[in-house]
């Protein structure tokens, strides 16, 4: 069963197969996300429409908020 993730800039997601991958951009038509570009580990980029986005059933393996959390507690 797929869960529609709204994709955030810089946040890690995984695929059902393990891949990572992250979001690079999204771009809109007036107040509408309609696509995504995605980066995978390998630096591999690709500029997907948000119903392809949609249809990876993804989870989110690392939220950019909590890596600045932690990034901050260690500036400390």
């Amino acid at each position: 069963m797929a869960l529609n993730i709204e994709p955030e800039v810089g946040n890690w997601y995984m695929n059902m197969t393990g891949r990572l991958i992250k979001v690079w951009a999204v771009a809109y038509a007036g107040d509408e996300m309609t696509k995504v570009v995605i980066e995978f580990l390998n630096a591999e980029k690709r500029i997907i429409n948000i119903h392809d986005w949609n249809r990876l059933e993804l989870e989110i393996h690392l939220h950019r908020s909590a890596q600045r959390r932690r990034g901050e507690h260690f500036r400390h």
